[in-house]
């Protein structure tokens, strides 16, 4: 009987430690944190109480309540930074509570920030550092030259002479939406500026074969010569001028001008004709001066001769007005005078007379000296 007894409270004692520990064991809570989430676990708490749990994420709290058991698993962000975290269980009255906490990731990956539209004047979106303005064109430009005869440029004719110009280029940018930057335009077409035309005068003209050099026409020649009879010597003394007068190139007005004449005097001697010296009245002055002029003049190439034939007064030839010999007469006066006295034939007497009122008028003009 006593060794039933015994047995009896043997299995009483273990039941009874049994009941007492079990409740404890299932009141504590357990917690797991991973790139998952956040797990919340508790068990075996009292169904016909408000049990409270909490958990916090990256500073986020939420919180509840729960009977007899609560299981749930909280997801942490995945945008590739790290999470913290804590969680908590406590039991109506305050009892079989628990707590943790800590960190997990980096989990996901990195979410791009939306894009800043940061020029509202362009296409699309332009993040942060971009230039909304084109940089200033850019100009170019290459001086050029034309010179010629007859220099054209752009369908306008300017002549001869030289001409000067810049072919100018203006060089832009537009946007790359894909760069977020400006890209040059090269220009390819040529704007003509700062034209400037220097005219070729007429001597550079002819120098560059623009214009034909005038032709040079001939000099212009002309001669004079004079006949002194000189009877006491028995010659004649020819003296002959002859002026030559070239024509000179002016290459500043492609034209031929009349240049410096240039003169040349010569003398010659020929014996005289008894004509010259000598006269009805048997004298013979020693001299006489009988002055024949006789021009030959060569223009263009064309000769003209005039021969000028002059009647000495009586001074001239040697005598006075009271002198009463028969006056000495030039060589063609002479001529008439010398003519034979016994010719009865009436123009022989026509010609004595005539002869004889030149004499008489020479003699009414005497010359003083």
């Amino acid at each position: 009987m006593k060794i039933v007894l015994a047995t009896a409270m043997s299995i009483v004692a273990l039941a009874m430690t049994w009941i007492g520990a079990s409740p404890a064991s299932a009141h504590t809570p357990t917690f797991r944190a991973d790139c998952a989430g956040v797990q919340v676990q508790a068990t075996s708490y009292d169904a016909g109480q408000a049990n409270k749990w909490t958990v916090t994420i990256d500073g986020v709290t939420q919180s509840g309540t729960f009977g007899s058991s609560f299981s749930q698993t909280f997801p942490v962000p995945q945008n590739g930074a790290t999470t913290s975290w804590s969680a908590s269980v406590v039991g109506f009255d305050g009892n079989y509570q628990g707590q943790d906490s800590g960190t997990v990731g980096p989990c996901g990956t990195v979410t791009p920030p939306p894009p800043t539209d940061v020029c509202v004047d362009l296409p699309g979106d332009q993040p942060t550092g971009t230039s909304c303005t084109p940089p200033p064109d850019v100009v170019r430009a290459d001086s050029k030259n034309l010179e010629g005869c007859d220099v054209v440029l752009d369908g306008t004719t300017y002549g001869a002479g030289s001409l000067t110009y810049d072919e100018q280029y203006t060089d832009t940018f537009v946007f790359n939406t894909t760069t977020n930057t400006w890209d040059v335009v090269t220009d390819t077409t040529a704007t003509i500026t700062n034209t400037e035309f220097t005219p070729w005068s007429v001597q550079e003209q002819v120098a560059n074969g623009c214009t034909e050099p005038s032709t040079q026409p001939p000099a212009i020649q002309t001669s004079e010569s004079t006949n002194d009879v000189v009877c006491g010597q028995d010659v004649v003394v020819t003296t002959t001028v002859a002026t030559t007068t070239p024509y000179v190139y002016d290459a500043q007005t492609n034209e031929w001008v009349l240049g410096e004449p240039q003169v040349n005097t010569t003398t010659s001697e020929s014996p005289v004709t008894p004509e010259q010296c000598e006269t009805d009245t048997g004298v013979s002055p020693e001299t006489e001066e009988n002055t024949v002029v006789v021009t030959n003049v060569v223009t263009n190439g064309v000769p003209t001769k005039t021969t000028t034939p002059q009647v000495p007064s009586f001074v001239d030839a040697g005598l006075t007005g009271s002198d009463t010999a028969t006056p000495v007469l030039s060589a063609s006066a002479a001529t008439v005078a010398a003519a034979p006295s016994g010719n009865s034939s009436p123009m022989s007497g026509l010609l004595l007379l005539t002869g004889a009122a030149l004499v008489l008028v020479g003699g009414l003009n005497p010359r003083r000296s």
